[in-house]
């Protein structure tokens, strides 16, 4: 085993003894069977919207918690403690390190979301709707997003405080958020003048990905918290289900932030 996946294995089982990620854990794990009762009092298409509803809260606003956590202090408070001035003195060179906390903390938001996921599909099973593939679909894109959030927040505490970093990851998740909203909006020509700008947004910045599912719960006004409806001078605003090409992009922008962790730390002192 390489000695990266040694001090992931490590970092691993560091985090899995956080209580607070622990507490947050199952606490979606029981938020996901309140939603399940919640929509076991509607019926037909109710229940499978009050479902899907709550289910795409539940991963969105819970899983951006955990994201940002994650990735705002994935390297500031170590090198401030002296673990990675520990780790790099024990023979594991800066990218290796970096590497392998990235790694574990990638894992942890990774297994949390599955929990979650998994206790949905039960609790779908359990409603008599079957184990719900547009769902599964819809956690595998929200994952791309929170990965993308986790990433830009640990890039940036490469450099500065948990706070900073934080607050960095989240403007990079709703600037992605504003590249396809406002895109769908140029594309139904609701912002005039402004379309040059948004598309040079929409094909440089990062951009989050939208499931069908999610797609077809916010056009009929069913999205919740995770999608609200979106209107620009009254219109409408329908956001299409995100294709191959913008997860491609997206993963490749997070590929570009993981880089931008390990040349961070190559400028940090080591306390």
């Amino acid at each position: 085993m390489s000695a990266a996946l040694v001090l992931a294995r490590a970092q691993c089982l560091r985090l899995a003894r956080r209580p607070w990620l622990q507490g947050v854990a199952g606490g979606g794990v029981l938020a996901a069977i309140v939603i399940a009762a919640v929509a076991a009092s509607e019926s037909g298409a109710d229940r499978e919207d009050s479902f899907r509803s709550g289910s795409a809260s539940l991963l969105l606003l819970a899983g951006l918690v955990v994201a940002v956590v994650l990735g705002a202090a994935a390297l500031n408070r170590d090198a401030a403690s002296g673990h990675l001035g520990l780790l790099v003195g024990s023979g594991a060179s800066r990218p290796q390190a970096a590497g392998a906390i990235l790694l574990a903390r990638v894992a942890a938001l990774a297994a949390v979301l599955a929990g979650w996921t998994v206790t949905l599909e039960i609790g779908s099973a359990a409603l008599g709707m079957g184990l719900d593939g547009p769902l599964a679909v819809h956690a595998l894109a929200v994952a791309v997003g929170l990965l993308l959030t986790l990433l830009a927040a640990a890039a940036a505490s490469s450099v500065v405080g948990p706070i900073a970093a934080g607050a960095f990851g989240v403007v990079v998740f709703i600037s992605a958020q504003a590249a396809v909203n406002l895109k769908a909006a140029a594309d139904q020509d609701l912002i005039g003048t402004a379309d040059s700008t948004v598309n040079a947004l929409y094909y440089i910045a990062p951009r989050a990905i939208v499931s069908p599912m999610i797609s077809e719960l916010q056009a009929h006004d069913a999205g919740g918290p995770a999608a609200p409806s979106l209107e620009i001078n009254g219109n409408p605003v329908l956001v299409p289900a995100s294709g191959w090409g913008s997860v491609v992009w997206t993963l490749l922008w997070c590929a570009l932030l993981a880089f931008a962790c390990v040349g961070g730390l190559r400028r940090r002192p080591l306390a």
